[in-house]
């Protein structure tokens, strides 16, 4: 089930649950016990940049556990939204994933003042998929 946020329903960041990141060493190269089937919640990514883009300069997403092989940049305030979050001028090997059956979508965001902070962010599902960008890389 994909959760959506209509109307004049706001998502700030006290809807979020906090997340720690955190690095496994040798990747995600080996198949890991199925525990659940879980994407990223690209409904409540897009309502969260919607509402609350006068606060971020940018919002990477990925896998909580494994973040710094599978995060890329989703969005950031000088681009918007970015067609790929694998971008090839960043040279920290990262592979963007958007699901895992082990591991917790999470976004990191941030902030204009140049904190930031992790974010659980899934929706039931197994679809890795880019799903925030319409025909001409807009929101949906």
């Amino acid at each position: 089930m994909i959760s959506v946020f209509l109307g004049g329903d706001r998502l700030d960041f006290i809807d979020l649950t906090p997340i720690a990141l955190q690095h496994t060493p040798l990747g995600t190269r080996q198949q890991l016990p199925k525990l659940h089937d879980r994407q990223l919640d690209w409904p409540r990514v897009a309502a969260l940049i919607r509402d609350n883009a006068d606060v971020i300069s940018q919002l990477e997403a990925g896998l909580a556990e494994d973040w710094l092989n599978t995060h890329g940049t989703i969005w950031d305030d000088q681009l918007g939204y970015h067609r790929y979050p694998n971008d090839n001028r960043e040279f920290d090997g990262a592979v963007f994933w958007a699901a895992s059956t082990w591991a917790t979508p999470a976004i990191l965001v941030t902030f204009h003042n140049e904190s930031t902070q992790a974010f659980s962010c899934f929706a039931a599902g197994c679809d890795p998929d880019f799903h925030y960008l319409g025909s001409l890389g807009e929101a949906d």
